[in-house]
């Protein structure tokens, strides 16, 4: 056939999505625009995942994970069906695109918090997963289409705490060895019964400047106590006890903070541990040091903080150190007496109940979404286990209890022995030299304080890579039902106060019909327009689910609803929250990285002011950190929140999610 004879019968469009079917052609468009990058729904088997099909939400269970696609059976009539993990007809993902849609509309009208974890997270997340990897993937990426949004990224203070961590060796990095660090023991006659007193500590006395830059766990060895770990015969149990310097066997902290008490010792809570797997004499070497720096901090924390570069001989850049925060134009931080309040306790506010510091943290948890307190919250002899989201209350310089008290914590100078050092490609990051138990507090996050005008002005001209947002309101608040934002956990909200029981929601019978991204469309759906609401109170069918944007539920007649006004506007109409910024003056808390399975996590604490506006942003483990190990937070960073701006992640965590922007 000669070529002058042949006709087109069938010619693909510039455009190849433009060839599909219309329900399908946005969902092939995004993907093709996209890729390699594509945003897919993180999932394991046996977890629970609200499910699109036929125009209604479903409860569905995963059944079986074969790469990109996932195998879900619907927990009403126990049918299953293969989906694509990238496609929105999965509540969270969909919950994700309508989001990024209401940005793109509303613009700059809209401010884009980081999205908020509270507490363990194991429900479904998103995840962007790239066929090409890049060799600088924690880099900003430029692109040409923008999305209107905020404009610059702020490290959120809402926690993202994970139950173990994951490491990766790159290189030098992490190379390096354990040593046990000497120590001579020191002898002790044998234990007679007897009644504590100063007596039993006179040898045995704790001098502060004496063991500074210590590893605080390692001090009561130093003063003539001992820690002993036992294994019982049956079973294999093993338990901590110290030997103190009269030779009495201690098995708790309790019994420790009732001896420290009776002795009149100097030693505070900080400095024990009954943790078995915990070894004090452990410190960290690293394998090299092509270049160092012996104080980072020049004299300003109470422990030397050594650099180190074992990759290159690159110093990192000039910051000046600070240990306090450092309010700016527009900033007034009311830190006058009459603004807090203090307790009378003399007994190191051990006793809850006495102590008006500890039970304001307590009745604070009043204001979670639950309207329940937790006796349970705040420290456990200094240490945090659990995070506290409508903050902790620390004693302050009107309570009468003395510095040893177990309710102060994060106003305590730095301890820990830590180290800046190179990464290969995360810039600087911090490692502890010394193992830690889980819960312990680390350092403060300090720099310039500013408004968010200011804060936003600054982030254009010099760049926002170290702003963190003072987002506590807003996180309590995001928890509450029918709290008014763009923000929800995954995008779903059941209604816990219907009493009409049914295992689907069909938005089709309030007169909103919804087409899925991916053209998961019923017959009836084909000319219909995606309305929009903001309202987030409107009841559903027990079980149902009701997406946070793009699909509103049935209405309960005769209701008006009540027009939610945030705490932070009590403060005046135009109050936003503030900005902190550790670019040009901060301290070690900015070299902390980000990683998407954490070994530590953010606390909002109230030292200064109980001003709810200006929480102290602290750090405590999640877990338990051995030497050498690095320590890092989850930045709280929302995906597609900023224009032209991309952020790639390479911590390097077996869940790691991709994207940071």
């Amino acid at each position: 056939v000669d070529h002058k004879d042949i006709r087109v019968v069938v010619q693909s469009s510039p455009n190849v999505w433009e060839d599909v079917a219309p329900s399908s052609r946005e969902f092939i468009r995004q993907y093709l625009q996209q890729y390699p990058e594509r945003p897919m729904v993180r999932l394991s088997i046996g977890q629970s995942v609200k499910t699109e099909c036929d125009s209604k939400w479903w409860m569905t269970k995963v059944v079986e994970m074969d790469a990109s696609l996932v195998l879900l059976m619907f927990d009403k009539d126990k049918r299953t069906e293969w989906l694509y993990r990238g496609s929105t007809r999965l509540g969270p993902l969909f919950s994700e695109m309508e989001q990024r849609k209401a940005r793109m509309v509303e613009g700059d009208q809209v401010v884009v918090r980081g999205r908020r974890v509270h507490g363990k997270k194991t429900g479904p997340v998103i995840e962007y997963r790239r066929e090409v990897e890049t060799d600088n993937v924690q880099t900003e990426v430029k692109k040409s289409s923008a999305t209107p949004g905020r404009a610059v990224a702020k490290k959120s203070t809402a926690s993202r705490k994970a139950d173990s961590t994951s490491t990766s060796t790159t290189n030098w990095e992490t190379e390096g060895t354990v040593y046990q660090v000497p120590r001579l023991a020191k002898e002790r006659g044998t234990f007679s019964p007897h009644t504590c007193s100063p007596k039993c500590v006179t040898s045995a006395q704790y001098e502060e400047d004496d063991h500074r830059g210590c590893n605080p766990l390692l001090i009561p060895l130093l003063v003539g106590w001992d820690r002993q770990i036992t294994k019982h015969s049956n079973g294999g149990r093993r338990r901590v006890f110290y030997l103190a310097p009269c030779g009495r066997r201690l098995s708790s902290a309790e019994e420790v903070h009732k001896y420290i008490n009776l002795t009149g010792l100097m030693l505070e809570m900080d400095s024990f541990n009954f943790d078995w797997w915990l070894h004090v004499l452990n410190e960290f070497r690293p394998a090299r040091e092509v270049c160092s720096i012996k104080d980072l901090s020049y004299g300003k924390e109470a422990v030397p903080i050594s650099c180190v570069n074992s990759i290159d001989r690159n110093y990192p850049e000039y910051v000046e150190y600070s240990t306090t925060r450092l309010p700016q134009k527009n900033v007034d931080i009311n830190t006058k007496e009459e603004f807090l309040t203090g307790c009378d306790c003399q007994d190191d506010c051990v006793d809850i109940d006495k102590c008006s510091c500890r039970q304001l943290t307590i009745e604070s948890t009043r204001c979670d979404w639950e309207d329940k307190m937790d006796s349970s919250v705040g420290y456990e002899y200094r240490r945090l286990k659990e995070i506290v989201l409508t903050g902790i209350y620390e004693c302050n310089k009107l309570c009468k209890c003395a510095k040893t008290c177990l309710n102060r914590v994060a106003q305590n100078p730095l301890r820990l022995k830590l180290q800046v050092f190179k990464t290969a490609k995360r810039g600087w990051g911090i490692r502890t030299l010394n193992d830690i138990p889980g819960g312990t507090y680390i350092c403060n996050y300090v720099g310039n304080l500013y408004s968010t005008e200011q804060g936003n002005k600054q982030g254009k001209d010099f760049g926002d890579e170290y702003f963190a947002d003072l987002d506590m309101i807003e996180i309590v608040e995001s928890r509450k039902e029918g709290y008014e934002s763009d923000i929800s956990d995954e995008g779903f909200r059941d209604d816990p106060s219907s009493d009409v029981s049914t295992s689907e929601y069909s938005p089709s019978k309030d007169g909103v019909t919804m087409s899925q991204l991916d053209g998961a469309m019923s017959d009836g759906d084909a000319g219909g327009a995606r309305k929009k609401s903001s309202r987030k109170t409107g009841s559903c069918k027990k079980g149902g689910l009701a997406p946070s944007d793009g699909v509103t539920g049935p209405r309960k007649e005769k209701e008006s609803p009540t027009k939610f006004v945030s705490t932070r506007k009590l403060f005046g109409a135009a109050e936003e929250s503030y900005i902190m910024d550790a670019k040009t003056i901060g301290n070690i808390g900015r070299y902390l990285n980000h990683s998407c399975h954490p070994n530590v996590f953010v606390q909002n604490v109230f030292v200064d002011t109980h001003d709810l506006r200006f929480p102290w942003v602290s750090f405590y483990t999640s877990t338990f950190v051995r030497s050498g190990q690095e320590l890092c937070w989850d930045y709280g960073y929302e995906v597609g929140s900023i224009a032209d701006k991309e952020i790639f992640c390479s911590c390097g965590a077996d869940n790691c999610r991709g994207r940071l922007l």
